[in-house]
């Protein structure tokens, strides 16, 4: 098997040439040319001084120059960094400077951004894309001259190198970057191709944006298998019947997106005047979907497969369930039932733990614990806390991420997703930290201090100090993106205490127009963080494929 995730596009470029690799809007690129001007690229990074080790961010809307950068930046042997290219210009330097990162590849970047960019990240020296800058503050390329460059082939690095970096949320308020190698992207590729059958004549509907993980099926498992990969743009995205107009069109083959995404279709796609019997397989994960609307989905695509997808980004992908693996008739779906998560995919281990690390009998809820192959490295600038993330075998030496996820195994080996042991939530697919949006509110000049709880699938955020909503929302507004921050916030005197003083946020939960009401003790059952899982627990009951 191949080392390096751009092997990849190296084959695919030898063996399906004039195979279109992306396409986006009316445009579209071959392999062949991907492949070349994706060399192009890197002998642009290197003669920058860009090389193994090194992080490149990039800052693009879907577009045939994501493919581009990302393979280009791997030829170079660097990493890419995913970049939000809506995200306000202070979370753009917080992950720049976290990564010190002196190259960013961006589409159209405004004047007030470079200002922003040249007060706020040192390291940054370099930008590619614009070509109507009118600035000295940085070097800029504009994709004619990276073009004009000699190609090179490709930076040969070890496979536990990093290949690229999602930077999420973090609990105090700074990016945590998730640094996957080529070995953990080429085996996440790799398992995705086997367990989804991808071959050349799919067409893949990419909705998701680079920065958020689960596009790496369409840039990395595509790529592999020689398939084609629809960017879909987000004029698209938002208007469902124009994005289901542009499925039948495309020929669409498999889908993967959050469920609301899938949602969106069934209620203003108009999917009953589509001819879309070109699907065969919808993929969907991040979130938990609905039996009714899977079942409604079924009845209109009798002739593809469903399954749940679930995985961290710390993972990839983890798990899988097949929604007809036992040859059901939509019906069967029950609507007062939640879809599992599933089985371990090959070369996987699961294990259920308490708070002590012992195993759990089956039938009982505990934290999900996960070894793969296509497991992270580790946290960019990794700290003794982020050593927390992983539990270690004491006899076999394997390592486990602990995913933070409360679930229950069934007598037949079945997953059943329960929800967080922590105030980690996801919206629409984005994992947020409560604790990060609580920090950027708390920062305020006017705010003396900021509790944010997840209430009816919506952030909701109170605020003791005296200022208006109005500002606070401004506020927020320049700190985060849009799916990050609160539906409400509520200026208030005081909020709710435990017993030993702290917020107490279950009664900010519970909390009604009648008040907060006296506080309640402050115990929760939570799981003490551990280190190690005693062998003989993970020997005794394992789940594997």
């Amino acid at each position: 098997m191949d080392r390096l995730l751009h092997h990849n596009l190296e084959n695919a470029a030898a063996q399906s040439p004039n195979g279109e690799a992306f396409r986006c809007g009316n445009r579209c690129i071959d392999y062949s040319v991907l492949n070349e001007r994706a060399s192009r690229l890197a002998g642009f990074l290197a003669s920058h001084g860009v090389g193994e080790g090194d992080l490149v961010a990039v800052r693009l809307p879907p577009g045939i120059e994501s493919p581009l950068s990302v393979y280009g930046i791997m030829k170079a042997g660097a990493a890419f960094v995913p970049v939000d290219p809506l995200a306000p210009d202070a979370r753009l330097s917080e992950v720049l400077n976290a990564g010190r990162i002196r190259v960013l590849i961006a589409d159209k970047i405004s004047k007030t951004t470079v200002d922003s960019l040249r007060a706020t990240v040192p390291s940054l020296e370099v930008i590619i894309g614009p070509d109507d800058i009118d600035t000295t503050s940085f070097e800029f390329a504009n994709w004619d001259s990276v073009d004009q460059f000699e190609p090179i082939g490709f930076v040969e690095i070890d496979s536990d190198s990093p290949a690229y970096v999602i930077f999420t949320s973090g609990s105090t308020g700074t990016p945590k970057g998730i640094v996957h190698s080529h070995r953990s992207g080429q085996a996440y590729a790799r398992k995705s191709v086997d367990t989804y059958n991808i071959g050349p004549e799919d067409r893949i509907a990419n909705l998701s944006p680079l920065h958020f993980d689960m596009s790496t099926f369409g840039y990395l498992s595509s790529v592999l298998a020689h398939a084609t990969t629809i960017l879909i743009t987000p004029s698209h995205a938002m208007l469902p019947a124009s994005l289901s107009s542009l499925m039948e069109r495309e020929r669409v083959t498999i889908w993967y997106s959050v469920p609301f995404a899938l949602i969106q279709l069934l209620q203003r796609g108009v999917l009953e005047q589509r001819k879309l019997d070109s699907i065969r397989w919808v993929m969907f994960g991040g979130e938990p979907f609905s039996p009714r609307a899977i079942n409604q989905l079924r009845r209109l695509w009798p002739q593809a497969k469903f399954s749940n997808v679930y995985g961290p980004a710390e993972v990839n992908q983890c798990t899988y369930f097949h929604v007809d693996s036992r040859n059901d008739s939509p019906e069967d779906l029950a609507d007062n039932t939640s879809v599992p998560i599933g089985t371990p995919w090959s070369d996987t281990i699961c294990v259920v733990v308490d708070s002590r690390g012992h195993c759990v009998p089956e039938g009982e809820s505990g934290e999900l614990l996960v070894s793969t192959p296509t497991m992270m490295n580790r946290y960019w600038d990794s700290t003794e806390e982020d050593t927390n993330a992983f539990w270690f075998a004491e006899d076999s030496g394997k390592r486990f991420y602990r995913t933070g996820d409360l679930v229950r195994e069934s007598e037949t080996g079945i997953l059943q997703f329960l929800g967080r042991k922590d105030r980690q939530v996801k919206i629409r697919g984005y994992r947020l930290e409560l604790d990060e949006i609580e920090h950027v509110l708390a920062d305020h000049a006017l705010v003396e201090e900021a509790a944010v709880v997840f209430k009816d699938e919506a952030l909701v955020a109170f605020a003791i100090g005296d200022v208006e909503e109005r500002v606070l929302r401004k506020h927020m507004a320049s700190r985060l993106p849009a799916y990050a921050r609160p539906s409400s916030i509520e200026v208030c005197s005081s909020l709710p205490r435990t017993s030993s003083g702290k917020i107490d946020r279950r009664l900010l939960v519970d909390h009604s127009q009648e008040g907060f009401g006296e506080s309640i003790d402050e115990s929760v059952a939570t799981m003490a963080p551990k280190n190690k899982v005693g062998n003989g627990d993970l020997e005794n009951r394992r789940l594997t494929q």
